[in-house]
Parts: structure tokens; C-alpha cells; sequence
């Protein structure tokens, strides 16, 4: 359960992310860098089942989960413990461009996983949407209007259509779609804690953690809180709300690098086309 939403600015971009979680579910650990495959990303760690539900790497290029709640409609075979989707988010990590990540969403076998969405970000690009029902891969190569991206299981509908009045309320009000209306809008209560509000609190349930992505000018910050956005609106912040916020910066790779990466992954693309080829004739 997840509120996921960004921006992109003239410099990079920012992404936000609050995660829903019931009480029952472990901490998570806070983010660190990671190394998968020889590359480098910052990502925190779920405490159940390891994976995460965000992470950046040192192409720029962030990744960001939310779940999917499988409607009545779809198979009714349901496994009792399916892969994990943050297993997944994090088997990623080292796509070094969007078209390598919908590349390898492409060839992956997600029959037993349940439904999820991944947002891909990266540098003067439009995002990138990867879809599974539950039935079926969907692609979106320019999911910008589909933002803010909103999962809960409570009312999965009636949470959805509840934030994106508000996010749009917030925008019409304030006349653009800037940092701080993110921000806002993550930590939002209106009009009361609830199910339905960004910052969800609910008896069994609540926002247990807000990150922040961003990349901009050769650096990638992320920035994390695990208690509920709203807690930095407190008039009174104590020494023990300051200590609980993480930052961990990673620079970048070079262009030069990058180019060499991307080569690479373009060449091994031919390479597996060409092998497809021989084995269908």
C-alpha cells in the first residue's frame, strides 16, 4: 500500500513515496547502498521478506513499487506465499535506462506474482509504467499523467479516487505542481486521518515510512523517515523525530561510463534477438 508521486524540475527530478503498512508487518531497515550485478543503488530493506519498495541507482534511473489488489475477475488460483514484489524491484536495480528496465520486464515470468505497478524515473525522460494485473504485462512509456500512482487494499477504488480529488484540488488551488505541493500533499490529513487520507492512519494500519528521491546535477540523494509524513509538521520537533531521518547521497556514474553501459546493454539485446532468431528457424 503505497502513495507514490513526482516531478520532474529542469535539473532531474524528485520522487516521494509513502508506505501504507498494516502493524503486524516487521520495521524495515533504513536505506543504504546496495550493489547488484556491479552497480550500485540506495534502497531501504522490508523487514518480512527483504526487497524493497523503492530504490535508486547510480544511473539515476529510481524504481518504485505499488502493490496491485487482484480483482474477482482475474484467476482464482492464489498461491499461499507468492514471490515477493520488492524481490523483484530490487532484481532490477542495475538497469542502467528505461529501455533496458522494459526490456527485462518483458522477459519475466509473473505468473505467480500478484499485481503491481513499477514506476521507472530517469533523467529528461517521461516515466515509465510496468504493469501486471494479475493476468497480463502493460507498459506505459509516458506515465507522467498517471501520477500520483495510489494502492491501498482497504477500498482499493474509493482510496484511489479519494487522493487523486485532492492532488488535483491542491494543483487548481495553488496554480502549479511544485515540491512543496508534493510534499503537501504526502503529508496530508484533510479533512481527518483516515483510510482516504495521504498520510493514512487507520487502527490496524498507517503511513510507516516518506522517502524522497532525488537526482539532479551528478548526485542522488535519498532521503528517509520512517514515521508517518505528518510528523514533520509537528510544531514541537524533539531530538528523537530529527534522529529517526536518514540521508544518504551517492554520486553518479559519468557520462562516458553511462554511454559504455548503455552500449553494452543495446549489443546484448542484439545478441539475444539474433540467438531467438536462429532457435525459431
Amino acid at each position: 500500500m503505497c502513495t507514490v508521486s513526482w516531478i520532474h524540475t529542469p535539473r532531474g527530478y524528485h520522487l516521494l513515496s509513502n508506505r501504507d503498512e498494516r502493524h503486524t508487518r516487521k520495521p524495515a531497515l533504513a536505506p543504504v547502498i546496495h550493489e547488484v550485478g556491479g552497480v550500485r543503488f540506495i534502497a531501504p530493506v522490508d523487514g518480512d521478506h527483504g526487497g524493497s519498495w523503492i530504490a535508486v541507482n547510480e544511473f539515476g534511473i529510481t524504481f518504485s513499487l505499488v502493490n496491485r489488489y487482484r480483482c474477482g475477475k482475474c484467476s482464482s488460483e492464489t498461491k499461499p506465499q507468492p514471490p515477493s514484489r520488492g524481490l523483484l524491484l530490487t532484481s532490477l536495480a542495475d538497469c542502467c535506462s528505461l529501455q533496458e528496465a522494459q526490456s527485462r520486464f518483458d522477459s519475466l515470468d509473473l505468473a505467480a506474482y500478484p499485481p503491481f505497478t513499477v514506476a521507472v524515473l530517469a533523467l529528461s525522460n517521461p516515466s515509465l509504467l510496468l504493469h501486471w494485473t494479475g493476468r497480463d504485462s502493460l507498459i506505459e512509456c509516458n506515465g507522467d499523467a498517471a501520477m500520483p500512482l495510489i494502492s491501498s487494499s482497504f477500498d482499493p477504488r474509493g482510496v484511489e479516487v479519494y487522493r487523486k480529488r485532492l492532488f488535483d484540488t491542491l494543483a487548481a488551488e495553488r496554480g502549479d505542481v511544485d515540491l512543496k505541493l508534493l510534499m503537501d500533499f504526502h503529508s496530508s490529513h484533510a479533512p481527518i486521518p483516515s483510510a482516504y487520507s495521504p498520510c493514512m492512519h487507520r487502527e490496524n494500519a498507517l503511513t510507516v515510512s516518506f522517502s524522497r528521491v532525488t537526482v539532479a546535477d551528478g548526485m542522488v540523494e535519498f532521503v528517509y523517515f520512517p514515521v508517518p509524513p505528518c510528523a514533520r509538521r509537528e510544531q514541537e520537533v524533539t531530538t528523537d523525530t530529527l534522529s529517526k531521518w536518514k540521508l544518504v547521497q551517492m554520486r553518479m556514474i559519468s557520462q562516458q561510463r553511462l554511454e559504455h553501459a548503455e552500449g553494452f546493454t543495446r549489443e546484448q539485446a542484439t545478441v539475444r534477438g539474433t540467438a531467438r532468431q536462429q532457435v525459431g528457424a
